[in-house]
């Protein structure tokens, strides 16, 4: 058995409870995006400017993608790369979403097919797919990259060009 005077006993008391106090405060304040922490990730150069590209590589990153997603945790200068191993019909909706996103679409070589500018955000959970939570335009692509429709980098990106991405 162990003796601790009484004196101490109260500052072990209020040291435990600060430290399990700074323990629940400090668990919620990751970022919303924090899990992206674990994707893959390229570099888009465009001209001078550069975008860290999160590339959303299985079916469990494609059907989460951006949502859940907050605007302040989201930068201009990131984007998430959708790849495909082939060319089909594709169609994005955005439940969950806080800001508004350009949807590029890009065949095999990430030659710019189309593009879905300023597609609406849709905050809330749930909603009805094209009928409460927007849809974007349905094209024949392979590759889907979506970026911040505020983006500095996204006015810059149209039909025809070719994306270029570094490791």
């Amino acid at each position: 058995m162990i003796f601790i005077p009484q004196r101490h006993l109260s500052f072990i008391f209020f040291l435990v409870l600060t430290l399990g106090v700074t323990a629940c405060k400090t668990e919620g304040t990751e970022s919303s995006s924090s899990h992206l922490k674990s994707y893959p990730t390229k570099t888009l150069v465009l001209g001078d400017q550069k975008v860290k590209v999160f590339i959303a590589n299985t079916d469990a990153r494609q059907r989460k993608g951006l949502s859940t997603i907050k605007s302040e945790d989201f930068p201009g200068d990131w984007g998430m790369l959708f790849p495909e191993e082939s060319m089909r019909l594709r169609q994005f909706w955005m439940p969950e979403t806080y800001f508004d996103l350009d949807v590029i679409f890009m065949n095999d070589d990430y030659y710019v097919l189309d593009i879905h500018r300023k597609l609406k955000h849709y905050p809330k959970k749930g909603g009805r797919r094209g009928v409460d939570v927007p849809l974007s335009k349905e094209v024949f692509s392979q590759h889907i990259l979506e970026v911040r429709s505020d983006s500095p980098i996204s006015a810059k990106i149209k039909p025809g060009i070719t994306l270029k991405f570094i490791d």
